[in-house]
C-alpha cells in the first residue's frame, strides 16, 4: 500500500469516528427525572433511547418521554408535568372546608365543625394534605355537643333538671330559705360540652350587727343583716366621722367598705382663739355680704352641715347657693358672692353732670343767638327819630 492510499484510509477513519459520538447525562424539564436503570448512568452511546418519568405528585401534561442520542446530542424532551390536583374532599355534614390553598399537590385543607357540633375523638385530623395518590385522610366527623347532668346544688334548686343537654341550654338556679346565691345565677351548655360559668352555690350570709361608737343608726336595712343590707349612721354632736356613713353587707359577711368611727371634735371656743385657721372637721361661721341664709344648720358648723344663702334684693349670686361643711374645715364648693344689680356709683353723678352742661348750652344759645336780635330789632326803630332826641313816650316814662 502506497503513501497515498494510507492517508485517505485514515482521512475516512477520523472522518468516521468524528461522527460517531456518545451522549452526556440528558437533563429534562421541571419536575422529571430519568426513568429505571437510566437514572444511574453518566454517558449514553449513540443511538441510544432513554425515556423521562414526571415526580412524585405529578402527572403527565402530554409530549413524548423518550429522546435519542445522535452524534452526541439528544433530541427535545417535549414531555410536560403539572402537579396533580386532588379535587373535591367530599360533603361535610356539620361542618366546614376551607379551600383557600387549593386542591393540589401539596395544598392542604382546614376543617371546622358548625357552632354547636365537635369532632367526634380528639385524634382526627383537622387539616388533610393533597399527596400523590389524592387526599391523604378521611374527613373527620362532626357530631352535635351535649353537657353531662348537673349535680344538685346543696339549699338550692336548678331548672331544667334534665339527663342530657344541648349546646345552648340554659340552666337557671335559686336558692332556699335564707340562703344566697354565690356565683352566677343562670349557666348555659358550651361549645365544647362544659357548662359555663361554673355552677353556684348556696351559702348563709350573715353581717353582724354594725356598733359604730358615738354614733346613731339613721337609716337601712333592719337585723338580720343579708346580703346586700344596707345600715347608714351619724355621729353625736361633737363628733366627726372618719369614714364612710353608709355600709353595705357583702358575700363574705362583712360590712363594706369598712364600718366608721366618730372622734370626738375640738372645742370650737378653743379652736377660734387659738388659731384663726378652721379645725378639722368644724367650719367657720360663712360671711357672704349682701346675702342671707334661708335653709340649713346653725353654728357651730361640722363635718357634712349645709347651709343655703340667698342674695338680698337687687344682688345677683355668682356661685352655688348651698354651702357642705367638709372635713378639712372648708366650705365646699366655696363661698359665692352677690353682685350689685345697680349701675355703678359713678353712672349718676355723670348723668346730672350732661343734664346741666346740656341745659347751659341751651340758654347760652338762646341768649347769643335769640334774645340780642330781639334787643336790637327795638333799637334800631328808636334811633330812628331826628338827632337822637328822645320821644315824648320815653320822657314820659323818664319823669315817671
Amino acid at each position: 500500500m502506497d503513501v497515498t492510499s494510507f492517508l485517505l484510509l485514515s482521512c475516512v477513519g477520523l472522518v468516521m469516528t468524528a461522527q460517531v459520538q456518545d451522549c452526556s447525562r440528558p437533563v429534562g424539564g421541571p419536575n422529571m427525572n430519568l426513568k429505571d436503570s437510566d437514572l444511574l448512568l453518566e454517558t449514553f452511546p449513540n443511538g441510544t433511547k432513554v425515556s423521562f418519568a414526571c415526580d412524585v405528585g405529578f402527572a403527565s401534561a402530554g409530549g413524548s418521554p423518550v429522546i435519542t442520542c445522535t452524534n452526541g446530542t439528544w433530541s427535545p424532551v417535549k414531555l410536560k408535568c403539572e402537579r396533580k390536583n386532588c379535587g373535591p374532599a367530599g360533603e361535610m355534614e356539620n361542618g366546614h372546608i376551607d379551600y383557600s390553598e387549593g386542591t393540589d399537590f401539596g395544598d392542604k385543607i382546614v376543617i371546622t365543625c358548625n357552632s354547636g357540633y365537635r369532632f367526634v375523638g380528639k385524634q382526627e385530623p383537622r387539616e388533610i394534605l393533597c399527596g400523590d395518590k389524592g387526599w391523604m385522610s378521611r374527613l373527620p366527623v362532626c357530631e352535635a355537643v351535649t353537657c353531662n347532668p348537673l349535680p344538685p346544688i346543696v339549699g338550692g334548686t336548678f331548672s331544667p333538671d334534665k339527663e342530657t343537654y344541648s349546646y345552648g341550654d340554659v340552666v337557671k338556679y335559686s336558692c332556699q330559705n335564707d340562703l344566697t346565691l354565690s356565683g352566677s345565677s343562670s349557666i348555659s351548655c358550651s361549645d365544647d360540652g362544659i357548662f359555663q360559668p361554673a355552677p353556684p352555690t348556696c351559702i348563709m350570709v350573715q353581717c353582724k350587727d354594725p356598733e359604730v361608737e358615738n354614733a346613731d343608726w339613721v337609716g337601712g336595712s333592719r337585723p338580720p343583716f343579708g346580703y346586700k343590707a344596707i345600715a347608714t349612721f351619724k355621729c353625736r354632736s361633737g363628733h366627726i366621722m372618719k369614714g364612710e356613713a353608709t355600709q353595705t353587707c357583702e358575700m363574705n359577711s362583712q360590712w363594706s367598705p369598712g364600718l366608721p368611727t366618730c372622734e370626738k371634735m375640738p372645742d370650737p371656743t378653743k379652736a377660734t382663739t387659738t388659731t384663726k385657721k378652721p379645725t378639722d372637721g368644724y367650719c367657720e361661721n360663712p360671711v357672704i355680704k349682701n346675702a342671707e341664709q334661708i335653709e340649713g344648720s346653725g353654728p357651730p358648723y361640722r363635718y357634712n352641715d349645709k347651709v343655703t344663702y340667698q342674695c338680698k334684693s337687687r344682688f345677683s349670686m355668682i356661685g352655688e347657693p348651698t354651702q357642705t361643711c367638709e372635713q378639712s374645715g372648708q366650705w365646699s364648693p366655696g363661698l359665692p358672692k352677690c353682685k350689685s344689680d345697680a349701675p355703678p356709683k359713678y353712672v349718676m353723678p355723670l348723668s346730672i353732670a350732661l343734664v346741666v352742661i346740656t341745659l347751659l348750652l341751651i340758654c347760652c344759645g338762646c341768649f347769643y343767638f335769640g334774645v340780642p336780635a330781639r334787643i336790637k330789632k327795638k333799637m334800631g326803630s328808636g334811633r330812628g327819630s331826628p338827632d337822637n332826641e328822645p320821644t315824648k313816650r320815653e320822657e314820659e316814662v323818664a319823669l315817671a
